[in-house]
């Protein structure tokens, strides 16, 4: 795998992720501006969230029941380029093909690239291609992940995606092993809820330890306005 996967988030000191529970910092800083500037500096082809985050991320995309499923004896389907026009990429994991497009462009100005399950019924890939949104598709069993980059490399020429979240998204991807960096922005202030959503949060059994054999390694630390600490670490694969 040549893609780099950078997991790239800004949370409160306690890693939790909903800055509308966080307490009052003694000198504010702007939130999305404090992230995006820190995003600016990886030379990213584009960014990477899950189904959940992106219903909530843009007024243009709804979520509703789950696409059909395409017949085994029919052939499977070929990934599709729409109306990209040159811009960064915005793909969303969406196996289950839950969510309803108007426009194949995010209002931040984004490409919509739609990662799907290779068995997505025919109408629901119509219906994007008549959108103009973009798709490819996962991999097979343990390799799903590992095949839907596979796939934006191929299609798109992607090198370095940047993975933002939520947290169950950055769970399955550092089970995976597929995580290459952490760049995690720490904003002073709390939220101490147990149970809010965090960095990471692989949903697995109690006894899983998703993050065993990827030890990290501290390759900068930047004290930015207001209080933020930036902070890079390197993940190490070669663990046992």
């Amino acid at each position: 795998m040549t893609v780099k996967v950078v997991c790239h988030m800004i949370s409160s000191v306690d890693g939790r992720l909903l800055p509308g529970r966080w307490t009052k910092p003694v000198h504010p800083v702007n939130v999305t501006e404090c992230y995006e500037a820190a995003a600016s500096n990886f030379p990213a082809d584009g960014w990477l969230i899950g189904r959940t985050s992106m219903a909530q991320y843009d007024d243009s995309i709804s979520e509703g029941a789950p696409a059909g499923k395409r017949g085994a004896d029919e052939p499977r389907p070929t990934p599709f380029v729409g109306k990209r026009e040159g811009r960064m990429l915005a793909v969303v994991t969406d196996p289950k093909g839950k969510l309803r497009y108007t426009t194949p462009t995010l209002s931040t100005g984004e490409h919509l690239v739609a990662v799907l399950a290779p068995d997505t019924a025919e109408d629901y890939l119509e219906e994007l291609r008549r959108v103009g949104v973009s798709y490819v598709f996962e991999g097979e069993g343990e390799k799903k992940l590992e095949g839907a980059l596979a796939a934006l490399e191929e299609t798109f020429g992607v090198k370095l995606i940047l993975l933002e979240g939520g947290g169950l998204i950055n769970g399955s991807f550092l089970k995976a092993g597929l995580i290459d960096e952490f760049s995690i922005l720490v904003y002073p202030a709390v939220d101490g809820l147990a149970g809010v959503p965090s960095i990471v949060g692989y949903a697995g059994e109690a006894h899983e330890q998703p993050a065993a054999g990827q030890p990290l390694e501290l390759i900068e630390a930047k004290t930015l306005p207001g209080g933020v600490v930036w902070l890079r670490y390197r993940v190490e694969h070669s663990a046992a």
